[in-house]
């Protein structure tokens, strides 16, 4: 896992994406994470880091070059996501029910805090492209991992009662 604390806070809002398991490629495992930070009074855009490890091959995802072409549209059940790397594009899903998530707050060092949702058993769809290759369909029904971290509260999925901080 990339994590999501970046220096000494959490990111303004980051996803974190895993799989593993693909009972198609059981040699294959995808793990990705991306984060909006805050700089000053600005948010950075998403900044994206990653591995896809298929059939044994390590492709790279993300990096300080992809900022600009990656994209991830998150909401606190279901996340949308364009990850390039050299050689590479995975594009994908990841969802679940909302009863299949957990929540936690987590305290930043100098203030506000972020909820969190979890979930680590969601359905995961990944497509990868390669040059010269045709597309690539891996799915991972119930063994996907999916968290947001964000600032609101009101996403629907019940706080655990853990103090953090």
């Amino acid at each position: 896992m990339i994590g999501h604390n970046w220096g000494t806070e959490h990111a303004e809002r980051w996803v974190w994406l895993e799989g593993t398991g693909f009972a198609d490629a059981p040699n294959t495992y995808f793990d990705a994470g991306a984060a909006r930070v805050r700089l000053g009074s600005r948010v950075s855009p998403w900044i994206p880091s990653g591995m896809l490890v298929l059939d044994g091959e390590p492709h790279r995802l993300g990096g300080l070059g992809a900022i600009r072409s990656a994209r991830v549209e998150e909401q606190p059940t279901v996340c949308s996501f364009f990850l390039p790397g050299k050689d590479v594009v995975v594009h994908g899903r990841v969802s679940a029910p909302a009863k299949d998530f957990v929540g936690w707050v987590y305290a930043d060092p100098a203030g506000p805090e972020h909820n969190t949702v979890n979930c680590s058993v969601a359905d995961l769809e990944l497509t990868v492209e390669r040059p010269g290759l045709p597309p690539r369909q891996l799915t991972l029904p119930g063994g996907g991992a999916y968290e947001l971290g964000m600032r609101e509260t009101d996403h629907g999925v019940p706080i655990q009662p853990y103090p953090d901080g």
